[in-house]
């Protein structure tokens, strides 16, 4: 199965989840248009590489920089498992 930019997104919730807490993360992705549901899954369908750029800017902009280093390396392999390009706050 190919990597999406839901599987992206999901690498970030689920770490996120660890870092900042699972009721933060759901807040900060529910600011962002994605839906996650109480077991910290990813509900939408069809996202994209612009979803992928929100979350990542609401996470910076609600924690700084330091959230976004607990996931880049591992939705950095991912992205290029898949051939998916990356917004430029998660190069």
């Amino acid at each position: 199965m190919a990597t999406t930019y839901k599987d992206l997104i999901q690498i970030i919730i689920t770490r996120e989840a660890g870092i900042i807490g699972p009721e933060k993360t759901v807040e900060i992705a529910y600011k962002a248009g994605i839906n996650v549901d109480n077991t910290g899954q990813v509900t939408n369908s069809h996202l994209t590489i612009d979803d992928l750029e929100r979350l990542a800017e609401e996470l910076y902009n609600a924690y700084g920089n330091v959230t976004l280093i607990g996931c880049k390396v591992a939705v950095m392999r991912a992205a290029r498992a898949g051939n998916l390009e990356l917004p430029p706050i998660l190069k």
